[in-house]
């Protein structure tokens, strides 16, 4: 996914702001929430830093621990239990945001690329369609792919939400 990670971010936090709002403490749509999904929905990504910088691109970045669901759920359930603990809806409400986005982002990674769902147990990798290298430069083979026109249409949803839900201004 090249284009869509940060649309569809937006879209999940809007929907789910509006669908929790004054159903769970601290859910009013407000630009700290939207600003955290969108973080979140992008923050496994954040191994690209690595991946270009210190790696030198010798190994797939989708294999770094930023792409791997278990890691993601251990963050979780230790952000949602201090949450419990300290009794703060508002810190459990944050962690849903956020586990969701980096979920939604590993979900659509897995479209067309490999995601290992099931590790630690497995160290098979899952992906629901194969992009062949069509091109001598791999972003063409991505972007020419018929997949491709899945960010295209979440590209177009999200414009379409930021643009008609936004309060009219006259």
């Amino acid at each position: 996914m090249f284009i869509g990670h940060i649309p569809a971010g937006y879209l999940w936090t809007h929907f789910f702001l509006r669908w929790s709002n004054g159903r769970i403490a601290g859910s009013r749509p407000g630009r700290v929430n939207i600003l955290s999904g969108l973080i979140a929905s992008i923050l496994p990504d954040f191994d690209l830093f690595y991946f270009y910088l210190i790696d030198h691109r010798q190994h797939l970045h989708h294999g770094y621990w930023t792409h791997i669901p278990a890691f993601w759920l251990c963050i979780m359930a230790v952000w949602i239990g201090i949450g419990w603990l300290t009794k703060h809806s508002r810190i459990i409400f944050s962690g849903a945001i956020i586990g969701s986005n980096i979920f939604l982002h590993l979900f659509l990674d897995t479209i067309v690329g490999d995601i290992r769902w099931l590790y630690p147990l497995s160290r098979q990798s899952f992906s629901f369609f194969h992009v062949p290298a069509t091109f001598d430069w791999w972003v063409l083979s991505f972007i020419l792919h018929w997949t491709f026109l899945f960010e295209v249409a979440i590209m177009g949803a999200a414009g379409y939400v930021f643009f008609c839900s936004r309060p009219s201004r006259t």
